[in-house]
Formats: structure tokens, sequence, C-alpha cells
């Protein structure tokens, strides 16, 4: 966390949890080489800044936001070249939030790291697709690669908010939350993204964007997460996030075009009430209510399914693979 200006980045070690359904506490190992984009690096840097602020506006009581967010944070772009490890056998990762131990990321801080090009290539032959399908035409518009990759790197920044250490003595979030903490906090980081998004966008801090395209353009990526399935972290949060936001009316369905259109200020509630919702769960390590929302709210209803089963009918690819290698690089 202390190297600042390398070009040239590399991660590596026994780091995330997902992989280990029974308490969430055995890590795979995984490794990255990454170039580092110095321009886009250079106008993310700043946001780190506003985590303090943003810490003390979230929608919960005192003793749930009572921790201070560590300021010495990096918010870079890389291009990624290699993958290696659980990051490659499964869903090719698009962002990186690190270290995760809790002690380091309030003292330090962490190093959030948007990895461009993959995010480009998801965004090219998953996302659009599946807007087309999905999303009412109404709204397409509203999707655009910059809303994606912001969605995306806020998101990473979320995970800095909130609380590490549970306000009932129960230890650390982690470990009180056992094996629904890896979805939770996915859960978390995905609808405290939206809310930065949404307050840095009230505070003029996000220029001359059009708030919506960050709305629709999230809802398409519910879609797009929800099909990597329940033994997922990411996919269990957001089937939780779908229903959640369909009682809330989020969004509408449109049953004679099957498409999706979203409902802008009953989204903000919807986005409120779950930030609440599982801002408090993590603070009280309440696993048995967090386990209940999970059991509850993750599953995929028919209506749902009909939907995803016509991605895949359309040969929308649920995840990008890569060719990769020192021959892709040319030099061999």
């Amino acid at each position: 966390l202390d190297v600042k200006s390398n070009p040239v980045d590399i991660v590596i070690g026994a780091i995330e949890t997902y992989e280990d359904g029974l308490f969430g506490y055995r890590a795979a190992y995984e490794s990255y080489v990454l170039v580092k984009d110095m321009a886009w690096s250079e106008r993310l840097a700043r946001f780190a800044d506003f985590l303090p602020e943003l810490q003390r506006g979230l929608p919960v009581p005192e003793q749930y936001k009572q921790e201070t967010p560590g300021t010495d944070s990096d918010l870079n772009a890389y291009d990624v070249i290699y993958y290696a490890g659980d990051c490659n056998a499964g869903s090719k990762t698009i962002a990186i939030n690190l270290p995760n131990d809790e002690e380091v990321q309030l003292a330090k801080g962490t190093r959030r790291l948007q990895l461009k090009n993959a995010m480009q290539a998801k965004f090219d032959k998953i996302l659009l697709p599946i807007s087309e399908v999905l999303i009412d035409e109404s709204q397409r518009q509203h999707i655009n690669f910059d809303s994606f990759f912001a969605n995306t790197m806020f998101h990473e920044v979320a995970h800095g908010l909130g609380i590490k250490n549970t306000v009932t003595g129960k230890g650390t979030v982690r470990e009180a939350l056992l094996d629904v903490s890896s979805s939770m906090e996915e859960g978390k980081a995905d609808i405290l993204g939206l809310y930065m998004i949404s307050r840095l966008y009230e505070m003029g801090e996000l220029g001359e964007i059009d708030i919506r395209d960050n709305y629709v353009t999230f809802m398409a990526g519910i879609f797009r997460s929800i099909r990597f399935g329940a033994s997922s972290a990411h996919g269990k949060a957001n089937m939780v996030r779908f229903n959640f936001f369909k009682e809330y009316g989020a969004f509408v369905r449109d049953d004679e075009t099957g498409t999706y259109s979203v409902d802008f200020d009953r989204m903000q509630d919807a986005m409120a009430a779950l930030s609440e919702l599982l801002l408090t769960l993590q603070g009280d390590g309440d696993y048995d209510g967090a386990r209940r929302l999970t059991n509850e709210k993750g599953v995929i209803g028919d209506q749902l399914q009909a939907d995803l089963d016509r991605l895949t009918a359309a040969n929308i690819p649920v995840d990008i693979v890569f060719t990769q290698g020192t021959a892709e690089l040319g030099l061999e």
C-alpha cells in the first residue's frame, strides 16, 4: 500500500474465501499481472477522499457507522494482462479491493484496482447484448460504459464503508456471518456503490452526468451478475437485490415485451432501505437474519428464470474467456 508510483503491479497470494462454503475461512490462491493506466488513475484518485464524509451520511443509526474508513487508499485503473488461480477459475474479476484484513483496512485503507480492459470486454460482449433483450427500449440510451465503470468502481470503494467489527461483541463481521459473510459484503458494496454515486452527484462532484444512466446500467448489471448462480457470492447478492427491488417497485416488467424499466424514485427508496438492512445485519453480526434474507430472497423465480433463459437462447455468454500468456503479449 505504500508503493504508489509503480506502472506495473502484481497481486499474488491466498486471498478470496468465496469457495469455502462451510465457514468462509479458507482462502484460495490467485495472481494477477497488471499495467497501470496513469491518466485514468490520476482522474480517479480524488474520490477516496470522500469516504469519511460518505460514511457519516450512511442511512443507519450512529453505532453502525462509528468506524472511520482509512483515507490512505488508492483508486486506480489498470489493464490486466494475466490471471491465474482462483481469479481465472470461474467468473473473471473486473475489479479488486485489497487487502481483506480488517485491521489493515482501518489503519491503512485499501487498494482498489479497476481492470479497465476486462470491464470493457464484459460491457461490449455481455452487458450491451443483455440490455437489448431485457431493458425497455425507451431506457436503453441510458446504458453506457462510463456508467458501468463508475458503478463497478464505486462498488469497490464502498467495501470501505459501513462497519468491520460488530457492535454486539461478536468479533468481526466476517467471523460473525460465517458462510453468508461474502454475499452480505458483496450486496452491501453493490448498493452502497450506487448510494455513493447518488450522493456525489448531488454534491456536484461527478460533473455533467445523467444519474439515470447509472441506475439503468445498474439494473442491467443485476441480470449480468445473477447468471453467475447461487454458488457465487456476487450472484447470490444480486438475487437478493433483484427480489428486494421487485418488492419495492424499483423496476417494472412489461409483460408484452418482456422488458424491464426503472422507476427512478422508487429505486432511490429501495436503495436506502436495502442499505440500512444490510448494514444493520452486518453491524449486529446477525447470522440468523442474514441467512434468512439469503434463503428468502436469494432465489430465482420462474419469471426471472424464463427471462434468463432468453439470454441463453440469444447466445449471450455468461462470462468471457481470455487467451493469455507471453505469446499473446508478443514476448516469445
